[in-house]
């Protein structure tokens, strides 16, 4: 009687603990997919069997690999050549695998790989990738200064002439308007980064393949931040007395308090992530991986993947089918507080409990069994001699 209640004690605290440990994450934001040194390697040995899984022909993995990196050369996507060329380790046979091994074994990283990877390329190829291709080992080491002119989506006349349209005609879509108000700084303070991710989100979402259960949320989310009814509300108060509403000054003015400031936060947020990714790999790059994600909470495992496979993770953007794979390739990290390592703590004593249980019973049937075999627990048999019966004890009634 006690070890069932005992275990249906376990039973229900296992549930329990784990509800517990899963809100506790979620609500410190416990898990993380931020980089690191540790992971960074584990990630690009994932990326690179991606990579590997395209080869096809095994007998000829060498050629297709050389292939590959020229498909990508003559396509003018230098980031995906690069990102097949590094794979090569996973890519090629064992016997040129070894070279790149020993390579990256020097400690020198990517650029030592690529010099080592470029000798195994058929000549043709090699002068192609020298050509359009800069070497990691060539680029150089000073960073670009902060008082570099950002990249962005639109001037205010490009601006004006997406508003007027936007006031006139309702069924206009306001995606292109509200990250080129954003662009321009209508929304909040940009950063270069962020405006490298408007750039790249926009292009992406032009593409046939992207996702458009995506396409659908960040509009919902656009809208959030800068909803089109309050701005076309504003943009005729703006213009009373002072020229039309789809004019520069008013529209800006409108953008600027239609702006949901939670919501513009959120969009900011996104668009330095898709930032981060195109300035690890390429804005066509940014744009390829993009493609991959379902919802914009993939956004950040994307990040992950393009700082640290970098080109590599390109290269399975673009070739790889968008079945959740690569996504799957980049792990974050838990970190442990008090209250998460309790509930951790009860979820391992829970388990173990009752399998110390189930073993105990376990044990104690098998025990049972015995014994009812050798009949060592029934009364009749115990302590008793055998009794001779025969004919002459039996006596007619």
């Amino acid at each position: 009687m006690w070890t069932g209640l005992v275990f249906n004690l376990c039973l229900l605290l296992l549930p329990l603990a784990a509800a517990a440990g899963v809100f506790i994450i979620s609500r410190d934001q416990l898990y993380a997919y931020e980089y690191s040194e540790t992971g960074a390697r584990s990630i690009i040995d994932r990326v690179e069997k991606l990579n590997a899984t395209l080869i096809q022909v095994d007998f000829d993995r060498q050629r297709q690999w050389d292939n590959m990196v020229a498909m990508e050369l003559m396509a003018n996507d230098p980031s995906a050549a690069r990102g097949f060329l590094l794979s090569g380790a996973t890519m090629l046979p064992a016997r040129s695998a070894e070279v790149l091994r020993r390579a990256a074994a020097e400690g020198a990283g990517d650029a030592a790989i690529e010099v080592a990877a470029l000798q195994l390329l058929l000549p043709g190829t090699r002068e192609r990738y020298q050509a359009n291709v800069q070497l990691i080992s060539l680029r150089p080491t000073a960073t670009p200064t902060a008082t570099a002119t950002a990249a962005t989506l639109g001037d205010p006349r490009d601006f004006e002439l997406m508003a007027r349209a936007l006031l006139t005609e309702p069924e206009t879509d306001p995606l292109q308007f509200v990250l080129t108000g954003f662009s321009l700084g209508l929304g909040g303070d940009m950063s270069a980064r962020m405006n490298d991710g408007a750039v790249a989100l926009l292009a992406a979402t032009r593409r046939e393949d992207f996702p458009e259960q995506l396409a659908e949320e960040l509009r919902a989310l656009l809208a959030q931040a800068m909803p089109v009814e309050t701005f076309r509300t504003a943009a005729r108060v703006s213009a009373e007395g002072r020229g039309q509403p789809g004019d520069f000054d008013n529209a800006s003015v409108a953008f600027a308090a239609s702006v949901n400031q939670e919501a513009a936060a959120r969009v900011r947020t996104l668009l330095a992530e898709v930032g981060d990714i195109s300035a690890a790999t390429s804005s066509v790059g940014a744009q390829t991986l993009l493609t991959h994600a379902t919802t914009t909470n993939d956004f950040t495992r994307l990040r992950l993947l393009a700082l640290t496979a970098g080109d590599r993770a390109a290269a399975a953007a673009k070739r790889l089918p968008r079945d959740g794979r690569l996504l799957l390739a980049a792990r974050g990290e838990l970190t442990f507080n008090r209250q998460l390592t309790i509930a951790v703590a009860l979820m391992a004593l829970s388990v173990l409990t009752m399998l110390a249980l189930i073993v105990l019973k376990a044990f104690q049937g098998a025990r049972d069994g015995i014994r009812r075999l050798n009949h060592e627990d029934e009364p009749e048999y115990e302590d008793s001699e055998l009794l001779e019966i025969s004919t002459n004890n039996w006596r007619p009634l």
